[in-house]
C-alpha cells in the first residue's frame, strides 16, 4: 500500500532548527543595541569594547556575535535603527502651515526629534569614526552612505514642503544646517548645564526660527 503524506510526515525526523536558534539567542537585538548606545554617550566610540556592551546587556560576547557577527556590523546596526526609527516617525507625516514661520515651527519640531534626541551624538560618533577609520569595510561605508542617502531623501522632502519646489539650494541646505546644529547644541546645553536651559530654552528657539524666517524672507 502506497505510504500517505500524513504518515511518512509523521515518520519523518523533525526540523528543530527553529527551535534551536531561539535556544541560541539568549538577548534580543534591541537589548543589544541599547547597551551599545548607552555605552557610546557615556564612555565614546573607541572606549566602547564589546565586552563592555555585552556586560551592560547582560549577556556573553557569543550572543553578539550571534546577532551581529562583528563590533563593526553592531555599529552599523547601531546607525541603522536610528535611522529607520526617524524615517518611521516621518511616515506620512508633513510641514504644515499656511505662512512661511508656521512652515519652519513645523519642520523643525519634525527634525527636532531626531537631531535632538542624545541617540543622535551616539550615531554621530559611530559614523565619523567608522569613516575615518583606514580598517572599515567598503561594505560598511557603503551601507552607511545608502543609509544617509534614505535620510537625505526624506529631509529634502520636508525642506520642499516648507520652503516650496522653486526654492534654491543654498537656502534648502542652509535652512537644514542651522535647524539641525541649533537641535544639537540645545541637547548639548542640557547634558552640560541642565538647571540653566530650562527656562530661556523657549525663548531661544522662539529667537532662532524668527532669524530664519527672516533671513528667507530677505532672500526671496
Amino acid at each position: 500500500m502506497a505510504e500517505t503524506a500524513e504518515n511518512a510526515s509523521a515518520r519523518a525526523p523533525r526540523d528543530r532548527s527553529r527551535r534551536r536558534a531561539v535556544a541560541k539567542d539568549p538577548a534580543g537585538r534591541t537589548q543589544i543595541l541599547s547597551a551599545a548606545v548607552a555605552c557610546i554617550l557615556e564612555l565614546g566610540f573607541y572606549r566602547t569594547s564589546t565586552n563592555e556592551i555585552a556586560r551592560r546587556a547582560g549577556v556573553s560576547w557569543g550572543a553578539i556575535q550571534y546577532h551581529f557577527g562583528s563590533r563593526e556590523a553592531l555599529m552599523l546596526a547601531a546607525v541603522d535603527e536610528l535611522h529607520n526609527n526617524f524615517l518611521g516617525t516621518l511616515d506620512e507625516r508633513h510641514v504644515e502651515g499656511d505662512t512661511l514661520a508656521q512652515r519652519v515651527v513645523s519642520l523643525y519640531d519634525l527634525l527636532a526629534e531626531h537631531y535632538g534626541r542624545p541617540i543622535y551624538l551616539a550615531s554621530i560618533q559611530i559614523m565619523l569614526n567608522l569613516q575615518h577609520d583606514p580598517d572599515t569595510s567598503p561594505a560598511a561605508l557603503e551601507a552607511l552612505s545608502e543609509q544617509q542617502r534614505r535620510v537625505a531623501h526624506e529631509v529634502a522632502r520636508l525642506l520642499t514642503e516648507t520652503l516650496g519646489p522653486d526654492a534654491d539650494d543654498a537656502s534648502r541646505s542652509a535652512l537644514f544646517h542651522a535647524i539641525r546644529g541649533f537641535a544639537i547644541s540645545s541637547q548639548l546645553a542640557e547634558c552640560v548645564a541642565p538647571e540653566n536651559t530650562g527656562q530661556h530654552e523657549a525663548e531661544a528657539r522662539r529667537f532662532f526660527l524668527a532669524g530664519l524666517v527672516a533671513a528667507e524672507e530677505r532672500q526671496r
